[in-house]
């Protein structure tokens, strides 16, 4: 399956035909693989019988399994850089260019979740600083209010461990403001009761709040996970979250023992990741083509957008 996003963002999704299995519901291009043919030849083949576009460059981004009653799918996603040809329904369905927050409200197939989730998120994820302190709250959020001023920053990470939870909720508030001001959705990375005392949020999951968990959560906004091995991830994808933040890839002072990943350890978990993959350790806004490229959904980092 392929992910189509033009020059103003909007993805191009069809319409699955009324007498076919789960008629009725959008879906992304794509289709069934041939005898013997690999997951990128069956894109390019199927894309160009069913919209008579020639793709250029595609990545892998997503390796989806889903059962229904019926039957079981495995699917292969990628995200389509470039393209020749504009599409036009081949097959008699219907198309259309939509907005990304626009695809929340089509209803599409339980198996197509994580690419819905995968269209929707930006390629940046900022994480709030730590202030260390509450004399430091101020300067904090002058940092986040200036970066998400720049533009292109639409997720933010409100994280601080070393605040104790009176600070803490009132540097979440705070960064929750500037988000809210800037069009910016936010997730809060600390204990679930905290965040019952904060206007409603995503959740951002440490390791170890992930792994005390038995099912997902039912709160409102993204449910994210940092994970750091393929362990972690399995783990995150079962539970399941939206969308996880993998690393460190390059050495870090927020983890500063821990084994970097390295470029082509962040492919090789990426390969088959069933979510959303965001890298994190060292990165910079000059590495998202790269991280792209090894079939991650962005970047997160603190520093390395904070001080760009």
């Amino acid at each position: 399956m392929g992910l189509f996003q033009d020059p103003s963002g909007r993805i191009l999704v069809s319409r699955r035909a009324a007498d076919a299995h789960l008629g009725g519901l959008w879906e992304f291009p794509g289709g069934k693989f041939a005898t013997g043919e690999s997951a990128g030849a069956a894109l390019k083949r199927e894309v160009w019988e069913e919209l008579g576009v020639r793709v250029l460059a595609a990545t892998r981004i997503l390796t989806l399994g889903h059962r229904y009653s019926d039957r079981s799918v495995r699917l292969h996603v990628f995200r389509i850089a470039r393209w020749a040809g504009r599409p036009e329904s081949r097959e008699g369905q219907a198309l259309r260019w939509v907005a990304r927050d626009e695809l929340a409200t089509l209803p599409f197939p339980a198996a197509s979740r994580a690419i819905v989730t995968a269209a929707r998120l930006p390629a940046i994820y900022l994480i709030s600083p730590d202030p260390g302190s509450h004399s430091e709250i101020a300067r904090c959020l002058g940092q986040v209010d200036r970066a998400l001023g720049r533009g292109g920053l639409h997720l933010l990470q409100v994280r601080a461990p070393s605040l104790d939870r009176q600070v803490f909720l009132q540097y979440a508030r705070g960064l929750m403001e500037v988000a809210h001001a800037h069009a910016a959705e936010t997730l809060v990375n600390a204990p679930q009761a905290w965040l019952d005392a904060l206007p409603p949020a995503g959740w951002h999951l440490t390791e170890r709040r992930m792994n005390a968990l038995s099912s997902r959560p039912d709160r409102e906004g993204w449910l994210a996970a940092s994970v750091h091995d393929r362990g972690s991830l399995d783990r995150a994808m079962a539970l399941p979250v939206d969308f996880v933040v993998l690393g460190p890839v390059r050495p870090t002072q927020t983890h500063p023992g821990a084994e970097p990943l390295g470029m082509a350890g962040l492919a090789g978990l990426c390969a088959n990741a069933g979510c959303p993959v965001f890298a994190l350790g060292g990165m910079i806004p000059s590495d998202l083509l790269a991280a792209r490229a090894l079939g991650a959904q962005g970047i997160a980092a603190i520093r390395g957008i904070l001080n760009d």
